[in-house]
């Protein structure tokens, strides 16, 4: 039994969780007075939603990529850039019907976790009249297998959030070029 033991803690993964930043990420300069991050959608903390549970969650990591990506440095106009939350959702669906939500961060049920984005980029001019804007979607699914451990599920759901921040990204990034372009200072 004490060989056993001793395998399986060699074989387990080392599973190294890390905040998402964006300290390395260019930001754009929007001819803008200022950057106003909005939440028009409510946190929802019963099932099936574990946005509360997990370590960063995504309302926190849009705010944190407005700041570190998007720059409002005015120069002709006094508006304002809005970065609105319509919606940013973790969920975590239990697999089989015999699951309860719950058992995600409490044992080895297997559970499929959802991943949404919905977020509404405007620039306003000083009447806070919309110059132009952007509606951007992201979504990302996995199946968490049930016979993982707890932190490995914590490491899987920060990649997934690691990977969503990543194409929200790159979309919102070619996005705002293509329609802000005449607003955009360059660098």
């Amino acid at each position: 039994m004490f060989i056993n033991l001793l395998c399986s803690c060699v074989n387990q993964k080392n599973y190294v969780i890390q905040d998402i930043n964006f300290m390395d990420y260019e930001a754009l300069t929007i001819d803008a007075s200022r950057l106003i991050v909005e939440q028009r959608y409510n946190t929802n903390i019963s099932a099936p939603y574990i946005d509360h549970l997990v370590r960063q969650d995504l309302v926190s990591l849009i705010n944190y990529w407005s700041i570190a990506r998007l720059n409002a440095e005015v120069s002709s106009n006094r508006g304002n850039l809005k970065v609105i939350i319509n919606e940013s959702s973790i969920k975590a669906l239990p697999i089989s019907e015999n699951n309860k939500i719950e058992e995600l961060f409490l044992s080895n049920a297997a559970n499929k976790i959802e991943m949404n984005l919905d977020i509404t980029i405007e620039l306003l001019n000083e009447n806070s009249e919309r110059i132009s804007y952007v509606n951007l979607k992201a979504f990302k699914s996995q199946e968490l297998e049930g016979n993982i451990s707890l932190l490995e599920k914590d490491f899987r759901i920060q990649e997934m959030s690691r990977s969503l921040m990543s194409d929200f990204d790159n979309l919102a990034i070619n996005k705002l070029k293509e329609v802000f372009k005449k607003r955009i200072s360059s660098n």
